[in-house]
C-alpha cells in the first residue's frame, strides 16, 4: 500500500519526545498504534529518539541521586525495553540532508525545528507534543501550520482518534490532561 493510500485510512502523527516521556502517554500511544487495525501511524526521527533517551536518562539519574549506587543494569534494561516496544510501531524518518520547508517564523527554539522537519518528511497531519508554548499560533481555533496540526497527547488520543486516554480504565496521572487552547 502506498504511503498516501495508507494516510487516507488513518492519520500519520509525529510523536515528540515530550509526548513519549510521560509513561502513560508513551504506553497508550504505543497501544493505539499496535492494535489490530491501528488507529494511526506514529513517526519519529533520530532527533526525537535521542531527545527522548536523554530526558529519560536525566530523570533516572536524578532519582538515583539519593545516595544509592546507580543501578546501571536497570537503566540499560528499562531503556532497551522501552525501545523494543516503540520500535514495533514507530516509523523512522531521517533528518540527514533535510532540505524542505522551514518552520513558522515564531518558532524560536532551534531544538524544536527537527520536530517540524520530521513532520514534513513523514507527510504527517499531526505533531503530538506536550510542549504547547512552541505550537504554531491559533488559526481558526487550531494550532496549524502548512497543514500540520499540533496537539497534546490527550487532544490527539481523545479528539482525533476518539479513544479513551486512560490505559485499561485506570485514572490518568495528575498533569496528564494538558490541553492547548485549540477548539476541536
Amino acid at each position: 500500500m502506498s504511503q498516501s493510500a495508507e494516510r487516507e485510512i488513518h492519520p500519520f502523527a509525529v510523536l515528540d519526545s515530550s509526548a513519549l516521556v510521560p509513561r502513560w502517554a508513551r504506553v497508550r500511544l504505543q497501544q493505539l498504534a499496535s492494535e489490530p487495525g491501528a488507529a494511526y501511524t506514529p513517526f519519529w526521527s533520530e532527533w526525537i529518539i535521542a531527545e527522548t533517551w536523554r530526558i529519560l536518562t536525566e530523570r533516572w539519574f536524578r532519582r538515583q541521586l539519593s545516595g544509592e549506587v546507580p543501578d546501571f543494569a536497570r537503566l540499560r534494561r528499562d531503556a532497551n525495553e522501552m525501545m523494543r516496544y516503540l520500535l514495533r510501531v514507530m516509523r523512522l524518518v531521517t533528518l540527514r540532508g533535510y532540505r524542505g520547508a522551514e518552520p513558522w517564523p515564531g518558532l524560536t527554539d532551534r531544538n524544536d525545528h527537527p520536530i517540524w522537519y520530521t513532520a514534513i518528511l513523514a507527510g504527517a497531519q499531526y505533531v503530538v507534543s506536550q510542549n504547547t508554548r512552541h505550537f504554531p499560533s491559533l488559526v481558526d481555533g487550531r494550532h496549524v501550520y502548512q497543514g500540520v496540526e499540533f496537539l497534546t497527547a490527550i487532544e490527539f488520543i481523545q479528539d482525533v482518534l476518539g479513544a479513551d486516554a486512560a490505559e485499561d480504565g485506570q485514572p490518568l496521572p495528575l498533569g496528564a490532561s494538558v490541553r492547548s487552547r485549540c477548539r476541536r
